[in-house]
């Protein structure tokens, strides 16, 4: 009796097992999934565009290097290395916009590229990176320094060298002299120039900058020297007008010359209209007498 209790359990234990394993026979087997294709992912294209081009602008001196574009199917950006130099002697970050240009469709710099403040007479090297789309023409693109409203500096990519603009001041030297009354001037220097450096500003798109620089003779032995003023000078322009030096409180030199003293490097700066070469005249005053000290720009060469 015993032994048979014993053996029950394990006959019934047999018979679930068996049970059990025709369930999993007759369970339906899971096929796996394919798995889904990977697109290969594009390289974008890398290609640097060498610029070496200088403009002038706002009393800074600004070389553009060298523009590298990394495009994919979507875009990608654009790293532009420049060199911005100051001149002046004080510390200063330039002002204007730096932006790349293709048609009608205008790129700032990403919110990462500033402009750093440069030190008195010294360089800064500086990359502004600028995104743009697939549909963007890098090649055909230009870099632009400047507001619409002021002269615009320009370089090209690849395109039409014609489209070059720098801004660069034309630098002359002049030695015309004459003699209105007791005051003898030998004008030395012109420049013309679209900026106001000691301002760090730029002019307007229809005005330009002609500073003229000249040594002045009292030629008399009056104790009381000649108080010389931008009363005792004027600009003849090239359609016969005539203007007076900027009253902006840097444009004209101020000074009591004594008698029989020259003063060497006084300076006067007028603003005279677009496009600038043509034959002037600087204007000597003293009282009712006059004389003019003609002088004559030229057209300044075409951009290489």
């Amino acid at each position: 009796m015993i032994g048979r209790g014993r053996r029950r359990p394990l006959a019934l234990a047999a018979t679930a097992a068996l049970a059990v394993v025709g369930c999993l026979t007759d369970a339906p087997v899971a096929t796996p999934s394919p798995s889904p294709t990977v697109e290969p992912v594009a390289t974008p294209i890398v290609t640097t565009y060498r610029l070496d081009r200088t403009v002038w602008y706002g009393g800074f001196v600004i070389t553009f290097r060298t523009a590298t574009a990394t495009i994919d199917a979507k875009g990608g950006p654009v790293a532009i290395d420049l060199i911005i130099g100051n001149p002046g002697d004080d510390a200063a970050a330039l002002e204007g916009p730096i932006t790349l240009v293709s048609g009608e469709v205008v790129v700032a710099p990403d919110r990462e590229s500033t402009l750093p403040l440069v030190e008195s007479r010294t360089l800064a090297a500086v990359t502004m990176t600028f995104d743009v789309d697939v549909d963007f023409d890098v090649p055909g693109a230009l870099v632009r320094v400047g507001r619409p409203d002021e002269h615009q500096a320009s370089i090209p990519l690849t395109g039409d060298p014609a489209a070059t603009v720098v801004l660069e001041p034309q630098v002359l030297e002049i030695d015309v002299a004459s003699q209105a009354g007791s005051l003898l001037v030998r004008l030395t220097g012109v420049e013309l120039r679209a900026d106001l450096p000691d301002w760090r500003l730029e002019l307007d798109r229809s005005l330009l900058a002609l500073t003229l620089t000249y040594d002045a003779t009292f030629r008399s032995e009056f104790s009381g020297g000649f108080p010389f003023t931008g009363a005792n000078v004027a600009l003849r322009l090239p359609d016969g007008t005539t203007v007076e030096p900027r009253r902006d409180g840097h444009s004209q030199s101020v000074l009591v010359i004594g008698p029989g003293d020259r003063e060497a490097g006084l300076r006067s700066r007028f603003e005279v209209p677009v496009p600038g070469p043509g034959a002037y005249a600087l204007v000597i005053r003293d009282g009712s007498a006059t004389k003019d000290l003609p002088f004559e720009i030229p057209a300044p060469a075409d951009p290489e």
